[in-house]
């Protein structure tokens, strides 16, 4: 099987989680408790594969690299080696990862703080005691502070970022994106962003 395939298959929890936190099929308990099992475990499996590909496949295009350089990233478990599959695609992953770092507290507070936030109003709201907000009100306040950090970075890292050289420092772990490549991610953060911006703002249009 391909590795692309692969990559593919193993990103899908991300979205699966996404939809699990934010509709709660399952009911508010049981969604919230699968989401978080399969976010937590999602790294188990998919970082050994992307690490193991490291070397093989362009962290830019998700692409085979050839003899492409290399970059060597500073993630928060340590250093690790990726490859571009040429000059253009690396200097597009060092613009992204420099907007990255000179973000990364705008990154956090509106990404993680964003997750933490609405992981517990949803813990209240299952027990009850959320007060005056529902679900669907935490849902729309969680997508609205995701949509509004992602947009802005997918539409913007790769064109105003700084072109690093050397060793360059990130504030995340890049496994998930070298799953299917940073330039998808890029494309799925301003699809995802503007999407949960319309439905918050048609929610917000039909509250009573």
């Amino acid at each position: 099987m391909p590795d692309r395939l692969i990559g593919i298959l193993l990103f899908l929890p991300v979205p699966v989680v996404l939809w699990l936190l934010t509709r709660a099929p399952l009911g508010v308990g049981a969604s919230l408790g699968l989401g978080v099992l399969l976010m937590v475990t999602h790294r188990i499996y998919a970082r050994p594969f992307a690490l193991s590909r490291a070397d093989h496949r362009c962290l830019w295009c998700g692409g085979a690299a050839g003899d492409g350089p290399r970059v060597l990233l500073h993630e928060p478990a340590g250093p690790t080696t990726w490859r571009a599959c040429g000059g253009p695609h690396l200097k597009s992953l060092t613009r992204v990862f420099g907007t990255a770092f000179r973000w990364r507290w705008f990154l956090r507070v509106g990404i993680l703080g964003s997750l933490v936030l609405f992981l517990g109003g949803t813990l209240l709201a299952a027990f009850g005691r959320h007060g005056p907000l529902a679900f669907a009100d935490s849902s729309a306040l969680f997508r609205l502070g995701v949509a509004l950090t992602v947009l802005p970075f997918g539409a913007l890292a790769a064109v105003l970022g700084p072109h690093a050289a050397g060793a360059i420092r990130v504030p995340f772990p890049v496994h998930i994106q070298a799953l299917i490549g940073t330039a998808v991610m890029l494309w799925l953060f301003r699809i995802v962003g503007i999407v949960w911006i319309v439905q918050v703002v048609l929610l917000a249009l039909h509250r009573p």
